[in-house]
Parts: structure tokens; C-alpha cells; sequence
């Protein structure tokens, strides 16, 4: 699918999951509280053609962003405001460490727009990274990602391009998917795959599709569609209080997830 014509396609923007009486999520005051949300989850990946276990570890919170750069604002008065998701995954395998560091940035007050997503992978044979950052100063009107991505792959290299149009990322769903509008079948939009591997990631978005496919226990059931394959399934807490936190996730690659835990923390401040 060529940029330009993915700029002519509709899509559809999300408005926060409210029903009832519920808030949105984002609303709780609890995230400007100065603290992060720190959710653990017993995962597994698969390499080497086998499963292996490990723990996820995801960081959510909210920041200020400089239009400019798209970092966090130090003096910066032209900002915006973003919730940044922070996934930490270290996979052991017999050979050695698979590390992954992907962080995820969606706009807080325009239905969760991608500003910026980052995904490294280290490991004892090399480094690879791949980023999507909204154009410089680009406002609601205007959200064309520039790309580039670099793997360490024999004959991989780096590649950029530039990405137009409204579009969601794979890795952000368990943030986006928390704003879902909880009850209604489905909705439509173009996404970027997953970008975790050493090796080089598909950049070009595709037609995708999110379909609410009822409760099962304490969790809504959202199933996932890439380019009209079944791509994974999603559990998000039916609780508004722990802010319909991604429970548990499975996908078709072999990938799973199950919250082992969450809590508030402050994760940057120097202890002795």
C-alpha cells in the first residue's frame, strides 16, 4: 500500500471507552499523581522455533513532549501532552539474552494520535532499531510519520521512508486498546506491525480491524486483524478503577501475555 493512497482512505480516530456513568481512563487524576504505572507480565516469546519464558515489564504514564523534538519538554512552551508506554523485555534462550526496549507515544487529547515509536533489540550479535516520529511540529491535521530503521542482518542496513495518514501501531495496543469503546463490534483503521526483531520489520501500514468479541470473566475480549489475518486476541480489565488494563494476550505468532502484577513507582530517582 503506497503512502498516497493511504492518506485518501477514512479512518477511524477512537474516542475514549466510556459507559454509563465511567470516566474515561485517562481522566483519573491519578496519572499526574508524579508516578508511573508499572505492570508485570509472566510472557512468552517464541526463538528458535521454541516458546521461552520470561517477564514483561510495561511503563505508563503521562509527559509533556516538545512539538519540536518529540521528548519530554524541559523549557519548552510549545507542547503537547502524551501518555508514553514503556515495554522492557529481556527473553533468555540457550544461546544468549534477547533484549527488547519498544516505547510507544499517543497524544492524550486528540483520540490518541502515534507522535513517536521507538524499538531496539540488543543482543551478543548485534543492535537494531526502528522509528516512526511525527513530522516536526505537526499538529492534529497533520500526522505523516517519518521512518527509519536499521538492522544489523546481513545486507539489512538502513532504511527510511516516510509514512502518511492517520495510523496505529501493533505495539501501542495495549494502551490504545484501553480507550476502546467497550460493547460496540468493531472498528477499522491502518496499522503498523510490530516492530520487535533484530531483523527487518514491515514499516508500511495495513488494513486492520478490532472486533469486540464479548466478556469472558473480569475482562472484555478484543480480537485483532492484520490485512484480514487473525493476528491476536486481547483481554482488558472490565474494572474503569485499574483503568482497563490489558490482562492477558495471545497471539498468533506464538507471543502470550498474563499480568502477574501492577503497581504505582517511582522508577527514576537516584536511591543510595
Amino acid at each position: 500500500m503506497k503512502p498516497a493512497f493511504l492518506a485518501l482512505m477514512a479512518i477511524v480516530v477512537m474516542s475514549p471507552a466510556v459507559r454509563g456513568d465511567e470516566k474515561p481512563f485517562g481522566d483519573d487524576p491519578v496519572w499526574h499523581d508524579g508516578l508511573v504505572e508499572k505492570a508485570v507480565y509472566t510472557a512468552s516469546r517464541v526463538v528458535y522455533d521454541k516458546p521461552r519464558a520470561y517477564e514483561a515489564v510495561f511503563f505508563t504514564n503521562k509527559e509533556q513532549h516538545d512539538r519540536a523534538t518529540w521528548t519530554k519538554a524541559n523549557k519548552s512552551r510549545d507542547t503537547v501532552e502524551v501518555w508514553k508506554l514503556n515495554q522492557v523485555e529481556v527473553i533468555p534462550t540457550p544461546n544468549y539474552d534477547y533484549k527488547y526496549v519498544t516505547t510507544v507515544h499517543l497524544t492524550v487529547g486528540d483520540g490518541m494520535g502515534l507522535t513517536r515509536l521507538d524499538c531496539t533489540s540488543q543482543e551478543f550479535c548485534g543492535t537494531s532499531f526502528k522509528q516512526f516520529i511525527r513530522k516536526s511540529g505537526a499538529r492534529t491535521a497533520e500526522r505523516s510519520l517519518q521512518y527509519w530503521g536499521f538492522s544489523y542482518m546481513p545486507e539489512a542496513g538502513r532504511v527510511a521512508d516516510e509514512v502518511s495518514g492517520d495510523v496505529v501501531a501493533v505495539d501501542s495496543l495495549p494502551l490504545y486498546l484501553r480507550s476502546y469503546p467497550f460493547g460496540a463490534p468493531g472498528i477499522k483503521m491502518h496499522m503498523i506491525r510490530t516492530q520487535k526483531s533484530n531483523r527487518p520489520t514491515d514499516h508500511k501500514p495495513v488494513l486492520a480491524g478490532v472486533s469486540y468479541a464479548g466478556e469472558e470473566d473480569d475482562a472484555y475480549k478484543l480480537e485483532l486483524k492484520l490485512d484480514g489475518e487473525t493476528a491476536g486476541t486481547y483481554w482488558m480489565s472490565k474494572d474503569p478503577a485499574r483503568g482497563h488494563i490489558m490482562l492477558k494476550y495471545r497471539g498468533a505468532d506464538g507471543q502470550t501475555y498474563d499480568l502477574k502484577s501492577v503497581g504505582r513507582v517511582n522508577y527514576w530517582t537516584i536511591r543510595e
